[in-house]
């Protein structure tokens, strides 16, 4: 992944303004913070998968029109 890449995956998984991504020259921060970065994407991704489940539970079966 370049710098520019991480730096996007910072900014809008931590909200890190572009600039202080660029600032974070430690290598060691920089892979702590892209760790936290996917664990954010992971939770993320669980809810909204979390939260799709639960709507098609509240959708009525069947799909079609009942009639009598």
């Amino acid at each position: 992944m370049t710098k520019q890449q991480e730096n996007w995956v910072l900014m809008t998984s931590l909200q890190i303004p572009w600039s202080e991504c660029n600032k974070i020259i430690d290598e060691e921060d920089r892979k702590f913070l892209l760790e936290k970065a996917e664990e954010v994407r992971s939770l993320i991704a669980e809810q909204q998968k979390q939260q799709q489940a639960a709507q098609q539970l509240q959708q009525p079966s069947g799909g079609g029109v009942w009639t009598p």
